[in-house]
């Protein structure tokens, strides 16, 4: 069993450098990159409608990024939440699809490459995959925010509606925090299915969502704490050390995207 572990792992290592998964990641991450802010717009405008405040919203992120890149968001997610303009969301939403589609599409070529398949799907239904992909990840930043913002205060209101025992909310937050994670995978899994030009079953796209779930959230909360505690980009750098500090996460992000596809590819083939 550890003979077959070890060279799957061999095997991973030689197909990403074969498949030249960190390259992808660049194109990726640079995409990401361009569509970030208007991406946030979008996001940000829409959650602006609900009940949520900018604080609930800051307060989530800011346990996932790392200072430099928080700060750099800061002020957009405030003024975005204050504005509430719907004008602003319609011009968000046309440069999200515009930009954020082509980094969809550094997804697709790497997840085609990963099984070896060449793209035999048109150009509308590869653009229309990619934006579908978009939408699909901004619900789930939307849920997993809800969830973790609101969560807290319906945990609140049942607890008192039904009078449970304060042991519930210790089990209430293990749960929505499970429902968050289960959502991520379930997410990545419809992502991993979607985009390769090759039919997949659900069951076989699993094993590389429950890893790029777990591995983002890792290496996202490990960036944060060695950004926040062992190097200060801001003085090295100045006012660009926030932008290099939210390229280098993306970059990360992406990486592990295009990885947990080629785990999926190796899995199926052994």
């Amino acid at each position: 069993m550890k003979k077959q572990n070890k060279y799957l792992l061999l095997r991973l290592i030689y197909k990403t450098k074969e498949d030249d998964i960190f390259a992808l990641g660049s194109q990726l991450a640079y995409s990401l990159l361009l569509s970030f802010f208007p991406f946030l717009i979008f996001l940000m405008t829409m959650i602006g409608f609900s009940s949520v405040t900018s604080n609930d919203v800051l307060l989530s992120l800011r346990r996932i990024m790392p200072s430099n890149a928080f700060e750099l968001i800061y002020a957009t997610v405030i003024e975005i939440f204050d504005s509430r303009k719907s004008d602003l969301l319609s011009f968000s939403l046309i440069i999200t699809i515009f930009i954020a589609s082509n980094g969809f599409t550094a997804v697709i070529n790497a997840l085609n490459k990963a099984y070896d398949m060449n793209e035999n799907r048109s150009f509308w239904e590869v653009y229309l995959t990619a934006i579908l992909c978009t939408f699909i990840l901004a619900f789930m930043i939307m849920f997993s925010l809800f969830l973790l913002v609101l969560g807290n205060l319906i945990g609140i209101t049942i607890s008192t509606t039904f009078n449970l025992p304060s042991t519930f909310d210790f089990v209430w937050d293990l749960l929505r925090y499970f429902i968050t994670l289960m959502s991520m995978i379930f997410i990545f899994a419809i992502i991993y299915k979607l985009t390769p030009a090759r039919k997949l079953k659900f069951v076989e796209v699993l094993p590389g969502s429950i890893f790029a779930t777990i591995g983002w959230l890792i290496a996202s909360m490990c960036f944060a704490f060695y950004v926040d505690n062992f190097n200060n980009y801001s003085k090295l750098y100045g006012g660009i050390g926030a932008v290099i500090v939210l390229l280098i996460w993306l970059f990360l992000t992406s990486v592990i995207i295009l990885i947990g596809g080629e785990i999926n590819s190796l899995l199926i083939e052994s």
